[in-house]
């Protein structure tokens, strides 16, 4: 019996191998797509493309391919992900993810860089889309390969600064003005009506994403609280955190959503690494690419900026230069509305008003990922273990969080600033 186990568990282990693979098939479809018809796929590798703790979603390597047109050789590069085969707490959602990026690049993009075409703007600055296949559990995208043309991440342990933001917050007011005027060609008709999959997130997808994510983001903040309780002064934002995480679900869906003018196409997972930069040759960045639409869907664009901010924004920054943030962003957005033909729907006073209303959502997205953001690659949590025994898990990943904070400054310092600031904006007045 106990050579049957063995034996029946070395092939679950080959059969997870094989279904996060890249297949010929799928080379040759982004070939195809790239390329034309005529292309020849003649030969092609793949290898690992970032370190650990940069994905959580999936698999990504760059694929090295040679391809014959019309007698001339020529190597291409692109970039593949490929899902993971998660525990089953986040499988639906993973499943969700990437159901979500293929439909907003073959359906909602081409609308929204329509719109910006008509108002004689460039298209939105991402990756082209070349492939996607999904065969069981197993589903792939590939895309163009940004480093291609010297596009990087930046350090997300430092965050972003202020000349990296006024790239990220002129391309995402752009993004979320061309879904502004979108909307305003059909007045009578809302997006999510014509593209249903801005309306599906991990609240309402099924019960079971809703239940795993939620039971994630709850011990991380429980996570958070135990970093408070290791940071003498802070006890009363311990308790504060512990208290906040029944109503965690019912924050999150409130302070996503919103009204008009302030319910657009949002990012969803607005963060450093999902942004990529080139750099000339002083190290200025001059240029900005937009990442994984994974989580793309119809909301409070507040969202976008309150979780970029209070993830990927150094704490003095934050602190001191909000105004200027949500300045460049508005001008971007504006300057987009205006080139369609619109006026801006908001104000600068308007725009911080629904910023400040929605705070919360970004100070607990803050709590819950600081730790993993300012991590090492080897602090970074494998989530392929969750499932084996959540609490376990979680325990085992709140002493590692807690140690940290013994050999990593940076996390001491982000996590109680975003305390501090707890205090100071009255967030705490329960205690």
């Amino acid at each position: 019996m106990e050579g049957l186990k063995a034996s029946d568990s070395s092939e679950v282990v080959v059969q997870e191998s094989k279904v996060m693979e890249i297949q010929e098939c799928d080379v040759r479809g982004a070939v195809v797509a790239d390329k034309g018809e005529d292309a020849v796929l003649t030969s092609w590798a793949a290898e690992d493309l970032g370190n650990k703790g940069d994905n959580y979603m999936s698999v990504v390597k760059r694929v090295k391919a040679r391809v014959t047109i019309e007698g001339r050789e020529e190597q291409v590069t692109y970039v593949a992900k490929v899902k993971m085969l998660l525990s089953a707490t986040f499988m639906e959602f993973s499943n969700l993810s990437f159901f979500k990026e293929h439909i907003f690049y073959t359906k909602l993009l081409p609308e929204l860089n329509g719109v910006l075409a008509e108002a004689g703007l460039n298209p939105l600055r991402l990756p082209k889309f070349y492939h996607h296949r999904k065969s069981g559990e197993r589903e792939i995208v590939i895309l163009e390969d940004l480093t291609a043309r010297d596009f990087l991440m930046a350090d997300r342990k430092k965050g972003l600064d202020i000349p990296h933001m006024r790239l990220v917050l002129e391309e995402l007011g752009k993004f979320h003005a061309s879904s502004y005027l979108l909307q305003q060609k059909t007045p009578h008709e809302d997006l999510s009506e014509r593209h249903k999959f801005l309306d599906i997130d991990w609240f309402n997808y099924c019960e079971t994403a809703r239940q795993g994510m939620m039971a994630s983001i709850t011990k991380e903040l429980d996570m958070a609280a135990a970093v408070a309780e290791s940071c003498k002064g802070y006890e009363k934002v311990a308790r504060w955190l512990k208290e906040i995480q029944p109503r965690v679900f019912d924050i999150f869906e409130k302070d996503t959503k919103s009204r008009a003018p302030f319910q657009l196409v949002w990012h969803g997972d607005c963060w450093v690494n999902n942004f990529l930069f080139r750099y000339n040759a002083k190290g200025e960045p001059v240029d900005v690419m937009m990442l994984d639409l994974q989580s793309c869907q119809k909301g409070s664009l507040t969202a976008d900026l309150l979780l970029l901010i209070y993830t990927s924004i150094p704490t003095q920054s934050r602190r001191h230069n909000l105004t200027l943030f949500l300045q460049e962003y508005l001008s971007s957005f504006s300057a987009t509305a205006t080139a369609g033909g619109l006026p801006s729907p908001f104000t600068l006073e308007e725009l911080r008003e629904e910023y400040n209303a929605k705070i919360l959502f970004g100070i607990l997205m803050g709590a819950s990922f600081i730790p993993v953001l300012v991590g090492d690659a080897e602090d970074a949590p494998d989530y392929l273990q969750m499932d084996k025994d959540l609490e376990t898990f979680y325990d085992e990943r709140r002493k590692q969080v807690v140690d940290m904070l013994d050999r990593n400054p940076l996390l001491r310092e982000r996590m109680c600033g975003l305390f501090d600031e707890c205090i100071e904006k009255g967030i705490l007045s329960p205690f």
